[in-house]
């Protein structure tokens, strides 16, 4: 347990690391999107495009698994290294803001960080980092919904922006960034507001895609 704590092991695998987080052989399992499908209109959304990395395979679920629900916060370094392989600063500073996915303050007091805040944190100015929006509902988790149907209604008007803040949405571009794109619901939900507040053009960055 000890050599786990300091990270002496792979957290995915168990081999023994030198001076790595994660190592090579499970980074290799890593499957990259190819980049000509990397860009898709989206329909029925409040966002304009989305833009996704990985595979959601087995090893990007368990990475995702570790980072997010048992406290392995160095893999934010990894995270964010992965999306600086295809995303340079020059593609992040074509938005006023980046917006990534909020949390309930009961779910941030039980997980002590927000794991897409500490990603973005490696490689992004704070001040282009819009943390204002509120997650003004405690919902249940969207992996544990089985339906389109349940995603959406669990995710209805839970977002909001303060009143305070919507003049300076207005004819902004706004990049939302989450972990993983499933079905979209909680992006399109995010999405909503800054639609209503007038932003300029509302797009979606996330690491994976399962669908």
């Amino acid at each position: 347990m000890i050599k786990y704590i300091l990270g002496i092991e792979c957290p995915i695998c168990n081999k023994q690391l030198d001076n790595k987080i994660i190592c090579n052989t499970c980074l290799k399992q890593i499957k990259f999107i190819p980049e000509k499908n990397h860009i898709a209109s989206s329909n029925n959304f409040y966002f304009n495009k989305f833009y996704t990395l990985l595979e959601f395979n087995k090893t990007l679920k368990k990475i995702i698994h570790l980072y997010k629900f048992e406290n392995k916060r160095k893999i934010s370094l990894v995270l964010s290294e992965i999306i600086q392989t295809r995303y340079d600063l020059d593609f992040f500073k074509e938005y006023d803001f980046i917006v990534p996915i909020p949390l309930h303050d009961k779910k941030f007091k039980k997980r002590g960080f927000n794991q897409t805040i500490k990603i973005l944190e490696q490689f992004i100015d704070q001040e282009h980092i819009f943390t204002d929006i509120l997650k003004v509902k405690n919902t249940k988790q969207q992996s544990l919904l089985n339906s389109r149907e349940e995603r959406k209604a669990n995710l209805k008007n839970i977002f909001e922006i303060p009143k305070s803040k919507i003049p300076i949405i207005k004819d902004k571009k706004i990049l939302l960034f989450d972990d993983i794109f499933t079905t979209g619901a909680t992006l399109n939900a995010i999405a909503k507001p800054f639609f209503y507040s007038l932003a300029k053009e509302v797009n979606v960055l996330t690491i994976g895609v399962s669908w």
